[in-house]
């Protein structure tokens, strides 16, 4: 857990120099000082060694440079030009020498003796680098499973942050008592004080203290400055053990599902999922259970329009194959994985067969996975449970890669061919298919034939459809399977389009048109803008036929209706539609589509109580889930724009209900709720909620710039009673403005906004005066640039320069006044007319003319 290893950097040596080498030392080894401290250790390599070759080095210099060159070269992954250069008689003598050895050594793979050499080295209290050569023999000795050997390592120190690292490593060894007696009693540094509050956490968990753990794990997942991803990972897992061990493992699987859904692709996904499996009720009485309906909102959608699965029902690995542009991420890989044991747990033949196929589908999307052979164990387990011995005995012999059997040359064929196309190499897996389909029976043959035909598809899409060995009526078959396939994968919307209308008008009579029908009305709306004609011809067209459409489409139908509506403006037909699904699809993900677009419309219709209600119930249904984080959002807004105080009260409420979930749409909520504060005059409320939000987010968050202004706006509103909150307006803007490099307008509409605050603040050397000067020269530096080209936005442009001249006005500063009115005008800006005016009537009225 608290004990990963991090392998000592390794090096490589440069094979040549560059013409360099004739610069002066001074320039040499400057320049590379400077690419070290920017982490360029090439750069700095290659600079130091023409600084050691250069006429001009002082003798006394050489030592120094060479030992950095070693440390360059080392940091550069490059551990044998490190050592060779080490072993010198000149660098061997130096005091950093043995540590660049110990991590040069390290980065070779030789552990053993890099920890000995390093734990010596830090033995020596006047040793350099003393703390990180403690910390990497430690890391290296748990690397080798010497946990006692690494504590010892970190015991040189006797440090605040030695003594959390040993406390890490103990509660990961079950010692507990041994971890609180370790605990540091002394005031714990700034730096450290959330890796401390995380290690307290574990420690009151092993305690049995879960009750007090779980506050400390939800400040760390509230607050995650001052920790890394690894940390914030076994916090999220804390909050979740701390909720599981006080006997709400409802709670803690939610928790786990918030945060995964908040961060997909950093979180520890193995021990969470372990957690999620692990929590869930011996015996589930249905698929609607809350983790089986979470775990399906990140399942890789199923065949046949997702993945373009050619699926023979078996436990073969040809059962199924993905489309060449399908790929399947981790936490879809955890989430089949994981669903598929919960649906076995329901214990009838239906989620029997639909959890088999779900390990089907994880070992044919993701075979490289590490879940893989763990899921072919559980599904051979479960074949022998089900009385099929010779499938689960096919399913071992697969997994301990028997070649002896054509069965298992083909699988092995079918995975390779697989392993080939993920790597691009379409040719070679074309061959591969062809081999496994000539080693394999019936649909499996099938199966790899036509995948063999699609992987020279994605070498030349224009190529003609050709299958060998093949029972003619068989791939004549595939070959129009295949090509509405290609339509469906198309990497365009017209280009979709093209190519199902294609397919329609060739094959109108085939088992899918419907669905190739419906496609092109899916991607009609899907296109940018919408083409509504084409979407609506389509579903007629489907509403008129004689065939019935498939049931597993209907309630796409009905919502590609219901879209069609919707962005036709039609608020009548669309809320009529919406009522319609919602009560023949309950319960269903298409009636929870249908409650939010109801939810939309009203809204945009003007009818808030309506929309409120609708929308209000909609996340009453489904906690917790991003849909219900944006119906309550949208039903904040809506009581926010009622006509009753009441109403604005109860808006507040339901963006607090918002902000529970930890979704996307929380740090938007908040923005809001704060702006209907300030609108009620209610700013000390404001201010608090901005502050604590603003303090939390990173200088790069996106939500940083949106949240400054807003409690900048708040600080700044209650100036003419609080003086002091303009400074601390200016003081926000100032920071913003750091921040803003790249941005025009930003940085216009931040200079706008400081020059405002400056006029009212009062001048440090006269305080009888304001800061006018500073505030002329704020708005003077957004019109301060050529007038070509024209500026990225207009409004705080203009706004700076017209406030500007008004400043300008009021000193009567005629000659100046003139001076900026025309250069606004020169902007051509949709007020440069208003400007050019303005100076025209100001030199005929106060006669200022051209010198």
């Amino acid at each position: 857990m608290f004990s990963g290893v991090k392998r000592a950097l390794a090096i490589l040596f440069l094979v040549c120099l560059p013409a360099v080498a004739a610069e002066p030392f001074s320039a040499l080894f400057g320049s590379a000082r400077r690419a070290m401290a920017n982490g360029l250790w090439d750069v700095a390599a290659l600079q130091l060694k023409a600084a050691a070759s250069s006429p001009d080095i002082p003798t006394e210099r050489f030592p120094e440079v060479r030992i950095l060159l070693a440390q360059s070269l080392t940091r550069d992954n490059r551990p044998e030009e490190a050592l060779a250069l080490l072993e010198e008689s000149d660098v061997r003598n130096h005091p950093e020498a043995p540590f660049w050895i110990g991590q040069a050594l390290a980065g070779k793979g030789r552990f053993a003796e890099a920890a000995e050499m390093l734990t010596a080295f830090a033995a020596n209290p006047e040793s350099p680098f003393r703390e990180a050569a403690a910390f990497t023999a430690a890391n290296l000795r748990m690397s080798l499973s010497q946990p006692d050997s690494a504590l010892e390592s970190l015991a040189l120190l006797d440090s605040v942050n030695s003594r959390l690292r040993s406390i890490g490593i103990l509660l990961d060894l079950g010692r507990a008592a041994e971890a609180r007696a370790l605990f540091p009693e002394a005031a714990i540094p700034e730096e450290l004080s959330r890796f401390a509050m995380l290690l307290e956490g574990y420690l009151l968990l092993a305690e049995g203290k879960p009750a007090e753990a779980e506050p400390l794990f939800s400040s760390l997942l509230s607050e995650p400055e001052g920790q890394n991803l690894d940390r914030h990972n076994l916090a999220a897992l804390g909050k979740a053990d701390s909720l599981a061990a006080q006997g709400d493992r409802d709670g803690a699987t939610e928790s786990l599902f918030s945060f995964i859904q908040s961060r997909p692709e950093t979180s520890q996904l193995a021990p969470m999922f372990k957690r999620i499996v692990a929590w869930l009720p011996e015996t589930i009485l249905s698929a609607e259970h809350p983790t089986l309906s979470r775990l399906s909102e990140w399942t890789p959608k199923p065949s046949p329009t997702g993945s373009g699965f050619v699926n023979t029902g078996t436990d073969s690995a040809a059962s199924a194959w993905p489309k060449l542009s399908q790929t399947i991420t981790d936490l879809e890989a955890f989430a089949l994985h994981a669903r598929a044991l919960a649906l076995r747990r329901i214990a009838t033949p239906t989620a029997n067969a639909d959890a088999a196929g779900l390990l089907r589908r994880l070992r044919l999307l993701a075979p490289q996975h590490f879940l893989v052979p763990g899921s072919l164990l559980t599904l051979a387990s479960w074949k022998m449970e089900d009385g099929q011995p010779e499938a689960a005995f096919e399913l071992l012999d697969t997994l301990r890669r028997d070649a002896k059997s054509p069965l298992v040359k083909g699988e092995a064929a079918f995975l390779n061919a697989m392993n080939a196309h993920r790597n691009g190499d379409n040719v070679l897996a074309a061959g591969l298919f062809a081999e496994a389909a000539e080693l394999m029976e019936g649909e499996n043959q099938e199966a790899a034939a036509f995948n063999a035909a699609l992987s020279s598809l994605g070498e030349d899409p224009s190529a003609p459809l050709t299958i060998q060995n093949m029972d003619p009526a068989v791939a004549e078959k595939l070959s129009v399977d295949l090509a509405l396939e290609r339509a469906l994968a198309a990497d365009t919307p017209e280009a979709a389009k093209s190519a199902l209308d294609a397919f329609l008008k060739e094959h109108p009579a085939h088992p899918r048109a419907s669905e190739a029908r419906l496609a092109i009305a899916e991607t009609a709306l899907g296109s940018s803008p919408p083409d509504l004609s084409l979407a609506r011809a389509q579903i007629d067209t489907l509403a008129a036929s004689e065939i019935a459409i498939p049931e597993p489409l209907a309630p796409r139908l009905a919502l590609a209706r219901l879209r069609t509506l919707d962005l036709s403006g039609d608020a009548e037909a669309t809320t009529t539609l919406a009522n319609i699904i919602i009560a023949d699809l309950p319960g269903t993900p298409a009636a929870s589509e249908a409650a939010l677009t109801l939810g939309r419309s009203l809204f945009q219709s003007g009818n808030y109580n309506e929309a409120r209600l609708a929308l209000e119930k909609l996340a009453v249904s489904e906690p917790g889930t991003q849909r219900s984080q944006a119906a309550l959002l949208l039903a904040a807004r809506s009581a926010a724009l009622g006509a009753t105080a009441q109403s604005r009260e109860e808006a507040l409420v339901l963006y607090d209900r918002t902000m529970e979930t930890d979704g996307p749409l929380k740090a938007l909520a908040l923005l809001e709720k704060a702006r209907l504060l300030i609108d009620l005059n209610r700013l000390p409320a404001a201010i608090e909620s901005l502050s604590a939000a603003y303090a939390a987010t990173p200088p790069d968050d996106p939500s940083r710039l949106p949240t400054g202004l807003l409690l900048a706006e708040a600080i700044y509103a209650r100036g003419d009673s609080e003086p002091d909150s303009l400074s601390e307006a200016l003081a926000i803007y100032d920071s913003l403005l750091e921040v803003s490099t790249g941005s025009p307008a930003r940085y216009f509409r931040l200079q706008y906004l400081r020059g405002l605050a400056l006029e009212k603040l009062p001048d440090p050397g006269d305080p009888s005066r304001t800061r006018i000067a500073e505030a002329r020269a704020a708005y003077f530096s957004v019109i301060d640039r050529p007038a070509d080209p024209p500026p990225a936005e207009w409004e705080w442009f203009e706004r700076s320069g017209f406030r500007l001249l008004t400043l300008l006005e009021v000193d009567e500063d005629w000659k100046a006044v003139i001076a900026i009115a025309g250069k606004i005008a020169s902007f051509g800006g949709p007020r440069s007319e208003e400007a050019a005016i303005r100076a025209r009537q100001l030199r005929l009225k106060h006669m200022v003319w051209e010198d």
